[in-house]
């Protein structure tokens, strides 16, 4: 953790924006702290804390003040004392992303009843504790809240029926939220990407059929899958989008658009 209090520095007399990010050291969640750390102090929450520490050094290098905390997005508690700190260090928060999740494959008739609750806890649940505990501060700054979830939340997908489930769950909370905190001036929004090159998207290819990567490919127009700086592009810009409320932003190459077929998939 860099502590603003202990180290102070040039920086601290423009005091930055603040945004909390859940997930932060890897895949999308890395991305998005590190796109953020340009312009922003960052608050990063993972349960990898060495990973954190190497965050908190790319962060510093951008010109971010960070804390960094390991915690289970799960743990209202933890939550709670998180942004208390955060509010103590930087004052209210601007930006919350919403980026841990995990994606087990499995149908409901392969997917154990442990795992299932598993999913739904971290990829749910875990988005619902980071809005419960930081909205009264994005409500003094009439801020930003995004979660990511998945093209998977607006379409189904082959055996990754939890995964589907949670992700379906998180687009509906997004949208109850727009609703409920849109008169406070507190923006709600869903980033929906296909697949990203992370180590996610990789474990779910090793545990499918071979030649299942090269049909997921074959469905996106624009031939290829995401990078996360991409996704973390996409937050920036939702985040300084004063009218984006309640979306859900897709960002798979066009995969979701309608009925698509590669020239270079066998033809029927």
């Amino acid at each position: 953790m860099t502590n603003p209090a202990e180290h102070p520095s040039d920086r601290t007399a423009s005091p930055r924006p603040t945004a909390l990010i859940t997930g932060a050291s890897g895949g999308i969640g890395l991305a998005v702290a590190l796109e953020f750390a340009t312009t922003h102090n960052i608050v990063a929450i993972d349960r990898d804390e060495a990973r954190l520490a190497d965050l908190a050094t790319e962060a510093d290098l951008r010109g971010a003040q960070t804390l960094t905390r390991g915690a289970d997005v799960t743990d209202e508690q933890a939550l709670i004392t998180i942004v208390a700190e955060a509010e103590q260090a930087f004052g209210s928060l601007h930006a919350v992303i919403a980026c841990a999740g995990i994606a087990p494959s499995g149908t409901v008739e392969t997917t154990t009843l442990q795992d299932w609750q598993r999913v739904l806890a971290v990829n749910l649940t875990g988005a619902f504790v980071t809005a419960r505990t930081t909205i009264q501060s994005l409500k003094k700054s009439k801020g930003s809240f995004i979660a990511i979830a998945s093209d998977a939340g607006t379409t189904g997908a082959q055996d990754l029926a939890a995964y589907v489930a949670s992700k379906h769950g998180v687009v509906g909370l997004i949208k109850s939220m727009a609703l409920d905190f849109g008169p406070d001036g507190v923006r709600s929004n869903a980033i929906c990407p296909g697949f990203v090159e992370t180590a996610m998207m990789k474990h779910i290819f090793k545990e499918s059929p071979e030649g299942t990567e090269d049909y997921y490919r074959n469905t996106v127009p624009l031939g290829r899958f995401a990078q996360a700086i991409e996704i973390a592009g996409i937050a920036r810009h939702l985040t300084e989008s004063t009218y984006a409320n309640g979306m859900t932003y897709a960002v798979d190459g066009g995969s979701t658009a309608g009925y698509f077929q590669s020239s270079t998939s066998p033809q029927n």
